[in-house]
């Protein structure tokens, strides 16, 4: 908090703990310690400008604790489709994801039965065929995540253990407090015993990023964040990657070609490459059947191509609330997503990251502003550039753009 204490003014103070998450449970003011012991700790990033202080993300992880897993080869990042809850809907979800180059599907809330009433998440709900659409899904090299919310959390090894028997991939815990001593030990506590399993975690709702996706990188993404499924303002969006994103990995399910949105469909097809979201949500509240026609739908060769983790990323112009451009690079191809607020704008981007030789820019753009912004089309080009010249990235209100660079 910058403000003035005991009246000098520009002082910068820290609280430490003033409330729990959602503001329930009892606020904890003394902890016991077994020595030795390290204390809770806060941090500024900093950067020479605003795209600097998105690049400086990487801060907060490497203040957390060195890796405590032995063997991390079973980790994969990945893409995800949510699945209605039905044996039906997960058997073609997991068509759709193989068809669309995505590793995961996910059973969300409701899969066992109403989540603040049910806290057995032991069994599937009658609509669902667990057993079959985990088979199905292993056999097609695709994952299965299923959400669990706290409060069937009670025995979370024996609970864990179980998944793993059944052939889950990962588990989306939902409605975790935070805030306390006791919460924050919690916490680490769910993620190393997924670890001993083999789970992946996505640590859901008012859960702070102190780094401890390093200590254990089974730990792959956490919320932390009013969900993207609100479906916020554009300033908003282009504010999150100054500010909640700089702390680690954001859960922010992309909303692409959703009529609530208040964005342009380019501007939710940027997050994927602005965003640093090892575990990507994609198509929310959406249905395979609704894709049946890709050729209504431009911007899916976009997600069906775009990774979720990078070699090297670079953000190429940025001001909090206005706008952002990111490119992130993935083996020899650049992903390059650019977003801007309420007010349209076109921003000169130098393509001097990119290595030798031409390149083939497929872009993905905002067309003529529609009544809303949602109903901005999408239009797609091509073009040769190098690393010489310069791309003009026109984005409607609300808008964005998103753009492939691979080597011709």
């Amino acid at each position: 908090m910058l403000g003035s204490v005991d009246g000098e003014p520009h002082t910068l103070s820290a609280f430490l703990m003033e409330h729990t998450a959602r503001g329930t449970g009892p606020v904890e003011t003394t902890s016991t310690v077994t020595t030795p012991f390290a204390t809770p700790w806060r941090a500024v990033v900093i950067g020479s400008s605003h795209a600097e202080l998105v690049d400086n993300a990487d801060l907060v992880l490497n203040l957390a604790p060195p890796n405590a897993l032995p063997d991390t080869s079973w980790i994969k990042p990945g893409k995800v489709f949510r699945c209605e809850l039905t044996t039906a809907a997960g058997l073609q979800g997991v068509d759709f994801a193989v068809a669309r180059g995505l590793e995961y599907i996910e059973y969300d809330a409701g899969w066992y039965g109403p989540e603040f009433t049910t806290p057995d998440a032991t069994r599937p709900i009658p609509a669902i065929d667990l057993p079959s659409v985990i088979s199905y899904a292993t056999s097609k090299g695709i994952g299965v995540f299923l959400y669990v919310n706290r409060l069937a959390l009670t025995d979370a090894d024996s609970l864990f253990g179980l998944y793993k028997s059944w052939g889950v991939r990962g588990i989306k815990l939902g409605f975790i407090n935070d805030g306390t001593q006791s919460m924050t030990n919690q916490i680490i506590d769910w993620a190393k015993t997924a670890a001993q399993y083999e789970l992946l975690i996505d640590m859901h709702d008012d859960v702070r990023p102190f780094g401890y996706e390093r200590t254990y990188p089974n730990w792959i993404s956490l919320e932390g964040v009013r969900g993207n499924e609100q479906f916020p303002t554009a300033t908003h969006n282009v504010t999150l990657p100054f500010a909640r994103n700089v702390g680690g990995p954001m859960d922010y399910t992309i909303c692409y070609g959703q009529s609530r949105d208040k964005t342009t469909n380019a501007h939710q097809m940027a997050m994927a490459a602005v965003y640093y979201q090892p575990l990507n949500f994609l198509f929310w509240y959406d249905k395979p059947s609704k894709y049946s026609n890709p050729a209504n739908w431009p911007g899916l060769p976009w997600f069906n191509a775009v990774p979720v983790t990078w070699d090297e990323s670079h953000t190429l112009a940025g001001a909090i609330g206005e706008y952002i451009a990111v490119a992130r690079r993935d083996g020899s191809t650049w992903y390059l997503g650019a977003m801007t607020n309420e007010s349209s704008r076109t921003l000169s981007l130098p393509l001097s990251f990119l290595g030798s030789g031409t390149y083939t820019a497929t872009v993905y753009a905002d067309g003529t502003p529609g009544a809303s912004p949602y109903r901005t089309p999408v239009v797609v080009s091509t073009r040769t550039v190098t690393r010489d010249d310069t791309l003009e990235v026109a984005m409607a209100p609300a808008g964005g753009q998103a753009v492939v660079l691979k080597p011709s």
